[in-house]
């Protein structure tokens, strides 16, 4: 892949993360955590995706006592970035304006169940 592209990755990795963490339209966190937790061929691109979402407007600066803090501006374009990081892990892709829904996991079949029932205890 070429720079642009692990960059563009970066960019919808700092998006997903703010979406599904909720630090959209005002709850702010701070810029030290967007990294955190990254892949590892993503987190040498991380820092400049961070500058590049500022300047396009993606992520707002609010400054405090304890340091800088940001939060996610929803647009259209943000979610094309974290589906853009979404199709590229194999996670779930979201569409602009709906609200997030985790997916549901599959029930567990009753011999399973059964077989993972703790045996009483005698006493």
């Amino acid at each position: 892949m070429s720079r642009l592209d692990e960059i563009r990755l970066a960019k919808g990795y700092i998006m997903h993360k703010m979406r599904h963490l909720g630090f959209t339209s005002g709850r702010h966190t701070s810029i030290d955590n967007l990294p955190k937790s990254c892949p590892e061929e993503l987190r040498p691109y991380v820092a400049e995706a961070i500058r590049d979402l500022f300047v396009e407007g993606h992520l707002s600066k609010k400054s405090t006592e304890y340091g800088v803090q940001v939060t996610a501006i929803k647009s259209k374009a943000a979610f094309d970035y974290a589906n853009l990081y979404c199709r590229e892990y194999d996670l779930q892709e979201e569409e602009y304006g709906k609200p997030y829904r985790p997916r549901k996991v599959p029930p567990l079949p009753t011999e399973v169940l059964h077989a993972l029932k703790f045996k009483k205890k005698k006493v």
